[in-house]
């Protein structure tokens, strides 16, 4: 095939696409919100229905549309044959893609001694959240287990709360893990100001689908919602290092 016949179907290709996305999104606006919004469209194994990312506000929802946009399917499209949640798998690499905005530099690590490191985990966390300081204070217990925790703060009562506040206090005090371990042991930081990313944390929480604290969230995009200890967690990653 010549460079021109792919480019004609390259365009052809994008511009079908293009299309999809309007008419699925102003489906969605009919029957959902106004401010739904349609981001990508993708074939599925069944013939006739199409999987849709719809943005309503508040981070993306896998869906699953027919072709002719009267029917709606919200919940797992599973693959009986192989085993696999073809939703769960679009979401994981959904996180994926959404953890990536966040380097070294923007969170807040406790890691293992150096070279000991086996797992590396992200744990979206709240300040106020009750077994989000349970996890916090086996944090050692984690570590010597191999386990890298590196937080993100996800106030679950929103950008203009007292967990906010808190949140911002701890990523501004000039020794970050000590003002962590303050303020989830209910001890109160001093407050500061600065340039933080707490709000891009919140929202990315929201992107990657979290409703609760803590969430784990692993390198590979899976999460793991809600508290786990250090030698559950451990056999957990354990397991599925072993199968890749």
């Amino acid at each position: 095939m010549n460079k021109v016949m792919i480019s004609l179907l390259l365009v052809v290709t994008l511009q079908v696409a293009a299309s999809d996305i309007e008419e699925y999104t102003e489906v969605m606006r009919k029957i959902s919100s106004p401010l739904a919004e349609v981001k990508s469209v993708a074939d599925t194994p069944i013939d006739g229905i199409k999987e849709i990312l719809v943005d309503m506000g508040r981070g993306s929802e896998v869906m699953y549309i027919s072709t002719d946009g009267k029917y709606l399917v919200s919940g797992s499209l599973f693959d009986i044959e192989n085993r696999v949640d073809l939703t769960e798998a679009k979401k994981t690499e959904m996180r994926t893609e959404v953890m990536k905005q966040f380097g070294e530099g923007q969170r807040i690590n406790f890691y293992p001694e150096k070279d000991k490191m086996k797992h590396h985990v992200t744990v979206f966390t709240d300040i106020d959240c009750g077994y989000c300081r349970k996890l916090h204070s086996e944090v050692e217990q984690y570590n010597e287990k191999g386990i890298g925790i590196s937080y993100l703060f996800f106030p679950r009562a929103g950008l203009k709360s007292g967990s906010f506040d808190k949140a911002v206090n701890v990523w501004c005090a000039d020794d970050q893990q000590e003002a962590m371990t303050l303020a989830k042991a209910g001890e109160t930081v001093p407050p500061k100001q600065c340039d933080n990313p707490i709000e891009s944390q919140y929202k990315a929480g929201i992107a990657a689908g979290v409703n609760g604290t803590p969430a784990l969230v692993l390198d590979d995009g899976t999460m793991m919602p809600g508290y786990v200890s250090p030698d559950q967690l451990s056999q957990r990653l354990e397991l599925i290092a072993s199968k890749k």
